[in-house]
């Protein structure tokens, strides 16, 4: 079959399938639902996602510490490159 032939088919089959319109009353319920999540996220504070009951870093230090890892991780590469290639 060539692409003329198998769009021709596509259309047909397309064209045998009808469109629904969604149920108002579920519509309606899943928009209260939906509505309802983004307000109760609005309402969260940003630290309630994290789980601060286990003693965790303090949250402006954990930036710091993850930069300190990534410095040490790219000096490391570093280091490790100019002894591969002898610099």
């Amino acid at each position: 079959m060539n692409a003329p032939d198998d769009q021709k088919i596509v259309r047909e089959m397309l064209s045998t399938l009808t469109s629904h319109e969604p149920d108002p009353t579920r519509a309606a319920r899943t928009q209260a639902r939906t509505r309802a999540a983004f307000a109760a996220r609005a309402r969260r504070s940003p630290l309630t996602d994290r789980d601060t009951s286990r003693g965790g870093w303090h949250p402006a230090l954990e930036p710091l510490l993850v930069a300190g890892a990534c410095v040490v991780f790219l000096i490391e590469v570093l280091a490790r490159a100019t002894r591969l290639y002898g610099f």
